[in-house]
């Protein structure tokens, strides 16, 4: 019998309202940047991650799928 390989997942981003917040007005900011598709190009949630970083209290420092995930989620 053999076992199937444990997928690794990310640990679960935690976010304070001042991380959500410094996010929107970050991607807001930087509306001309959504491609075609009508999402941002990914060097943008890389960016904004930099960009919320003095604002992390909890949980793991905030990386481009995070903050992808977490627009995805407050924008739909």
């Amino acid at each position: 019998m053999s076992e199937e390989p444990q997928l690794k997942r990310a640990a679960k981003a935690i976010w304070n309202d001042a991380e959500t917040d410094a996010l929107v007005t970050y991607l807001h900011s930087q509306h001309s940047k959504i491609g075609d598709g009508g999402n941002f190009r990914p060097q943008v949630y890389t960016d904004a991650a930099t960009a919320i970083a003095m604002h992390w209290t909890l949980g793991p420092t905030k990386v481009a799928s995070h903050c992808k995930n977490k627009w995805q989620l407050v924008c739909y």
